[in-house]
């Protein structure tokens, strides 16, 4: 008899303890989901397209995109022109810095027309031939505001640009 609840007060204790744990385990596991969750950026894709065979139509065909502050973005840049001299890039700058990024860039052909080390560049592409298309991506700023996106080609940023809205 004493076997009997020895064997009997084992088996209960046993299968209490399994119990505890798995309980614990769908506990972790829906923990560790939600954090997850919680820490995936969003991914924010566009295409923009940069236009025109001459300096006086080059332009981006999209004027403003707006994304979450910290998102990550991706930015699909497809030259549609067809004249070789038109080659395009896209480079996000804080509002104001435009024309200072596009000077420093004149000299940097091997950078694709700009300094990533100066603090007002957010991020840039690389150079698009005509018929290409360059791919940038990067996190969007943390501080919510407005920002633009130009065209540091040579003689370009003038009228290639966008404004760059973070939420």
């Amino acid at each position: 008899m004493k076997k009997i609840i020895i064997t009997s007060l084992a088996l209960a204790l046993i299968y209490a303890c399994g119990d505890s744990n798995s309980n614990k385990t769908a506990e972790t596991s829906a923990t560790n989901e939600a954090t997850i969750g919680a820490e995936a950026p969003k991914t924010v894709e566009f295409t923009i397209n940069a236009v025109g065979n001459t300096m006086a139509d080059m332009s981006f065909d999209t004027k403003e995109i707006k994304v979450k502050a910290g998102s990550t973005v991706k930015v699909n840049l497809t030259n549609q022109g067809t004249d070789a001299s038109m080659l395009h890039n896209i480079v996000f700058v804080k509002q104001g810095a435009e024309k200072e990024v596009a000077t420093e860039g004149i000299n940097l052909k091997d950078q694709n027309y700009f300094n990533p080390q100066n603090s007002n560049v957010i991020a840039g592409s690389a150079v698009a031939a005509p018929g290409a298309t360059v791919t940038v991506e990067f996190s969007a700023p943390s501080e919510a505001g407005t920002y633009v996106y130009i065209c540091t080609y040579p003689g370009h940023w003038m009228k290639m640009q966008g404004v760059f809205i973070v939420e």
